[in-house]
């Protein structure tokens, strides 16, 4: 992996991974550090709870700001629509759009007096088809929400040096996943097999490296083609 530029405060490949605890952020957290990042782990369960407005603010208040973000936090619901209850709104929306807010508040400005940098966040596989969703359709609204608003901060930053994209994984399976949701999508899987967490180590690695540097705005799907014809 070619090396990226660096300010003067921070190191070169510097990450800093929201949700590293479980499941595709942990992955992710030992597999970037086996290719030679700077990973500094982040999770409730770690003392940070990003969606609290000042969490990233007091890091960096004590640490260098790093040359990329990756938000892997954003719990999952699924009920049908009518039975999404106010709260429930309130937590999926606190925990996958709100926690991104604070996250690009604090770190874009900062990235980009240091000359440029990577911001990462994950979705769902089959936002941006125009289909009505059963399954979570609370969940895939909030994610909808957050896609449109990483565009649009996508557009702000690409001249300041940061490219900003979002990844939509598929069917994961890991020990914290929706294993019944899981067992039910299986069988509509094109290449034959739900996904792992290391199936995402690829795109992430492209996206943070120079040869990714022309990439921003986009959502891209990592679902063994789940999606191709609506089905999901």
């Amino acid at each position: 992996m070619a090396e990226s530029p660096s300010g003067p405060l921070r190191g070169a490949r510097s990450v800093w991974i929201g949700g590293a605890s479980r499941g595709i952020g942990a992955d992710l957290h030992r597999s970037l550090e086996e290719e030679g990042w700077d990973v500094l782990p982040l999770a409730r369960s770690l003392g940070q709870d990003l969606a609290q407005p000042d969490t990233v603010e007091k890091l960096l208040a004590e640490r260098p700001c790093p040359y990329a973000w990756l938000h892997c936090v954003g719990d999952y619901l699924e009920k049908e629509i009518l039975e999404t209850q106010r709260a429930d709104w309130e937590h999926l929306f606190a925990s996958n759009f709100i926690s991104v807010l604070h996250a690009a508040r604090a770190l874009l400005p900062r990235m980009a007096a240091e000359g440029g940098g990577r911001f990462l966040v994950f979705g769902t596989s089959g936002l941006s088809l125009a289909t009505g969703k059963v399954r979570a359709p609370a969940y895939f609204a909030v994610k909808s929400a957050l896609l449109s608003a990483i565009k649009s901060l996508a557009r702000q930053w690409a001249p300041l040096g940061i490219t900003i994209n979002m990844i939509s994984p598929g069917v994961i399976v890991h020990e914290h996943s929706h294993a019944e949701s899981a067992q039910r999508m299986a069988d509509r899987i094109p290449v034959g097999r739900t996904g792992r967490t290391e199936d995402l180590r690829g795109i992430v690695e492209l996206l943070l490296d120079d040869r990714g540097s022309y990439i921003t705005g986009e959502e891209i799907s990592v679902d063994g083609g789940l999606f191709l014809q609506g089905l999901g």
